[in-house]
């Protein structure tokens, strides 16, 4: 069928992602029923998500490197783009429409990728069915709501299920499937952000862990002292109201967790691997530190782990220039550091590290700085990734082309749930149990992308 040529105008587009275009009710059947009992696993495996708070602009992350290709790329973005001979080549084995190159700020990763522990996922994005930008110019097509908002998109990338209002979030969707009461008072599904979407889980409870460790309770440290007995002497008393018994159950348990985790690392050999002092490196530095003294908190109870970190200020709507080489060095020093600690504590095929974001940029810019758009690129960590390759189809970049959905906003041709239904299959979900976790995912080509040794 041959393209409808009209423009797509930006009050079309906005109506489309405001959701005025409303999702048929087969598109919100809620997922289903997990399983009751959990996998028999023997290995372990963690997942750690790294989200970058505010809608990364990845189309200056991987650059197209090729003469024309570039030209055009320059032409679109303008003083945004970055110089050709500044790129650093990367080589691409998948058939791809161009060279391509990362932003030089990404170089600490380089080797990582050339190496094949590293691997680059292209226009990916919350999707209910797949989209053309043909069926968005008729109306044909159902998009995710409020596709623009930062906590809207936030919300459905953490969820997995765009178009659903359940705050349980795939993470912790993960964490209930393979829940086993009583093995190991440390949760399975960790956050170093604060209470995130994308741990919560119906049976599972995440637990918070600040980036210098675990917090005690005000007063109740644990060291024995008057004020810290007269509260465990309070706790240890018996109730018959329902909300005291949770309430006292929640503080007994955060107790018991502070002594657990704090006890560990401090008796933990400390790791060599030197992080970056950034907010994002001390937030994997605490995650490599819990991965690598797990056997003190569970031993072989723990076998699977969920982690969720992140650093904001992608909202680069001014300042782009400046802010953008920081904001990714920050991101690849971090990442790099977290490998090589993962690599020192022999996890490394163990632990698989990705990036998300709420939505990527326009590929025009406002002046200084880019705006909310749909598609982006992601980045995948992990000896077990099969990197040094881009996975998925990197968009055609002209404006009002097939796959601009109006103001240079990508079109996604991943969806979310082929990205975490790829994950999650290598943490162990059989595909019998994928459309369970993500039930929108038959509705497009492929649960598996391919880019994980399962």
């Amino acid at each position: 069928m041959k393209m409808d040529k009209r423009k797509l105008s930006r009050r079309d587009f906005l109506r489309l992602a405001g959701g005025s275009l409303a999702l048929p009710a087969t598109l919100m059947a809620p997922w289903k029923q997990l399983l009751a009992d959990p996998p028999v696993v023997t290995d372990y495996k963690a997942l750690v998500c790294v989200y970058l708070f505010g809608g990364s602009d990845s189309s200056n992350m991987i650059v197209p490197a090729g003469t024309a290709s570039h030209a055009q790329y320059q032409q679109i973005r303008g003083d945004l783009a970055i110089p050709k001979d500044q790129l650093l080549p990367i080589p691409v084995q998948s058939d791809q429409r161009t060279e391509y190159g990362f932003h030089p700020a990404l170089a600490p990763v380089l080797p990582l990728y050339q190496d094949g522990e590293l691997a680059v996922l292209a226009n990916v994005g919350t999707l209910v069915e797949p989209v053309t930008r043909e069926g968005l110019i008729n109306g044909s097509v159902a998009v995710p709501p409020q596709l623009f908002s930062h906590s809207d998109q936030t919300f459905q990338w953490q969820t997995g299920i765009p178009g659903d209002q359940t705050p349980i979030g795939w993470g912790g969707r993960l964490a209930d499937m393979f829940f086993n009461a009583g093995a190991s008072l440390l949760p399975m599904n960790i956050t170093l952000t604060g209470q995130s979407v994308f741990l919560a889980g119906q049976k599972t409870v995440q637990y918070a862990l600040a980036d210098s460790g675990p917090e005690a309770l005000e007063a109740a440290s644990g060291d024995g002292g008057p004020v810290d007995l007269a509260i465990r002497s309070l706790l240890a008393q018996s109730r018959q109201n329902l909300l005291e018994k949770q309430f006292i159950g929640v503080q007994k348990r955060s107790m018991d967790l502070y002594q657990l985790i704090s006890g560990a690392l401090e008796q933990q050999n400390p790791l060599n691997t030197v992080f970056p002092d950034t907010d994002l490196g001390r937030q994997l530095a605490m995650v490599a530190r819990v991965i690598s003294s797990r056997a003190d908190m569970g031993g072989a109870n723990i076998a699977r782990q969920v982690f969720f970190v992140g650093m904001g200020g992608f909202d680069t709507h001014d300042g782009q220039n400046d802010a953008q080489p920081q904001l990714l060095g920050a991101v690849a020093d971090a990442l790099r550091a977290f490998r090589d600690a993962l690599a020192e504590a022999g996890e490394l095929d163990n632990v698989t590290t990705f990036t998300a974001s709420e939505f990527g940029r326009t590929l025009t810019n406002n002046g200084d700085g880019t705006d909310h758009g749909w598609g982006g690129h992601q980045l995948i960590m992990g000896g077990s990734v099969l990197g040094g390759d881009i996975y998925g189809v990197m968009p055609d970049l002209t404006l009002e082309g097939p796959d601009d959905a109006g103001d240079g906003r990508l079109i996604p041709t991943l969806a979310t749930d082929q990205y975490d239904a790829t994950l999650a299959r290598w943490f162990g979900v059989g595909d019998a149990d994928l459309h369970g976790l993500f039930p929108h995912l038959n509705r497009f080509a492929g649960s598996d992308i391919g880019f994980m040794r399962n």
